[in-house]
């Protein structure tokens, strides 16, 4: 597994390599720390194959067989099972079963929920404190999406590029590292919404909409108005919402067919 893990980027897979294939574009220097263990290998390796769904909700993770493939003792294979499922990415059951953690409607609701709570109190903080260049940055990235609707990858890395730099200017602590944990199931969610779902017909028309929205709040932040920008982090909040239960509908129905079927 030496191999495998040397292709482990120094770090979070599903952010580094849209930076990666997007380097120049955005003028961000992507820099690339060094992991200190062979659990962060680990962590982060299945961490995006849970996220892409590679990994898909309900299966089982064997540690044996990993600690095989990985030609690595059990001790960094289980660090890294813990963490996960302190991002609620795998479930350690009773039995000592461990499985990918599953993706119920509940569920997502919840974390939209919580998100759009977090994120609009922050949103209030970001616009008294982000300077004029993070907001000229931001909106260079979103000219690019403009101008490359169809590339998905780019777009996804401005969409977190964008609440990313809210969360940031958040002061407390706690609430910061909650919004971070909330967007690794929000990019789970993503996927899990195109991996299962129809394919959205309209995918770039959502994109140019979403990037409109996104605009919107840089607009709002350009004010130093609190109440600007909180107003316009809700409504594209609340239209992510709405965006993901359609997702979620034609995920259901696509199920239902499949099981009168067979």
């Amino acid at each position: 597994m030496e191999h495998k893990l040397a292709l482990i980027h120094q770090e979070d897979e599903s952010l580094l390599k849209c930076c990666r294939n997007t380097k120049g574009r955005c003028g961000r220097n992507v820099t690339k720390p060094l992991f200190q263990s062979l659990s962060d290998q680990v962590f982060f390796y299945l961490k995006e194959r849970i996220i892409n769904n590679e990994m898909v909700p309900g299966s089982i993770i064997s540690i044996e067989k990993l600690t095989s493939e990985f030609g690595i003792s059990n001790t960094p294979v289980r660090e890294a099972i813990v963490r996960l499922a302190g991002l609620d990415l795998v479930t350690i059951h009773r039995n000592k079963n461990i499985t990918v953690s599953m993706m119920t409607r509940e569920k997502i609701l919840d974390i939209l929920e919580m998100r759009r709570l977090l994120e609009t109190y922050g949103s209030r903080t970001a616009a008294l404190s982000i300077t004029d260049g993070e907001i000229c940055s931001l909106e260079n990235i979103l000219d690019t999406v403009l101008a490359n609707p169809t590339d998905f990858e780019y777009y996804k890395f401005s969409d977190l590029e964008l609440h990313e730099a809210i969360t940031k200017h958040i002061k407390n602590r706690e609430i910061q590292a909650s919004l971070k944990n909330l967007s690794v199931y929000s990019l789970r969610i993503r996927y899990y919404a195109r991996f299962y779902g129809e394919e959205n017909p309209n995918l770039e028309e959502s994109v140019i909409a979403i990037t409109s929205e996104h605009r919107s709040i840089l607009d709002a932040l350009r004010t130093r108005d609190p109440d600007s920008v909180e107003k316009a982090v809700t409504a594209h909040l609340l239209n992510a919402e709405k965006r993901t239960l359609s997702a979620l509908d034609r995920i259901e129905k696509k199920k239902t067919a499949e099981s009168i079927t067979t």
